[in-house]
């Protein structure tokens, strides 16, 4: 046989193959581009919270991107709602007082079905009262850690750590850890 006839009888078994094993997909392979959407729809629908509720504080886009009923996994601050999404509308104003300059970034994010991780990082000046303090006029750059689950395209549950401390000891509010 020359080649010629080689290659392209490989590449005629080659496309067969292929052809064959496309369509002999598991049912969970034919839903992974319709579970891939609704995992980039709620990626895309983190990346607005940040950016327009938390990084820009409009609080009105808390009622597009969050769900009604909100579960909210940690207790809010003292003197916050008890109410979830009042308590979130209240953290976001309360921050960008306190540090009008707020920025955030979304160092990384990954989702899995219904839900998305998020790591960010905000930053800013205290250039405005917080938590009952006065403005220390420091800067300041504290790492959160945010789990959120979706219904319909919602926010529908909440778990969030931030750095507190490390905040905290950066606005010299309190000391670092072995410092004098």
């Amino acid at each position: 046989m020359r080649p010629q006839r080689i290659v392209v009888a490989l590449a005629s078994l080659a496309t067969i193959v292929l052809s064959w094993g496309c369509q002999t997909k598991s049912a969970d392979q034919q839903g992974a581009p319709a579970a891939t959407s609704a995992v980039a729809m709620n990626k895309a629908a983190c990346q607005r919270f940040f950016d327009q509720a938390l990084a820009a504080g409009d609080t009105a886009a808390v009622d597009t991107l969050v769900a009604p009923g909100l579960v909210e996994h940690q207790s809010p601050p003292p003197g916050y709602p008890s109410n979830p999404t009042a308590a979130l509308k209240q953290f976001i104003r309360d921050w960008h007082v306190a540090f009008p300059d707020m920025r955030v970034t979304i160092d990384r994010m990954v989702g899995e079905g219904d839900v998305v991780a998020i790591y960010s990082t905000m930053s800013g000046t205290n250039n405005g009262p917080f938590m009952g303090m006065k403005p220390t006029h420091k800067p300041m750059q504290v790492e959160g850690f945010d789990l959120v689950r979706f219904e319909n395209g919602k926010m529908a549950e909440h778990w969030g750590v931030l750095d507190m401390y490390g905040m905290m000891a950066q606005l010299g509010v309190v000391k670092p850890p072995g410092a004098k």
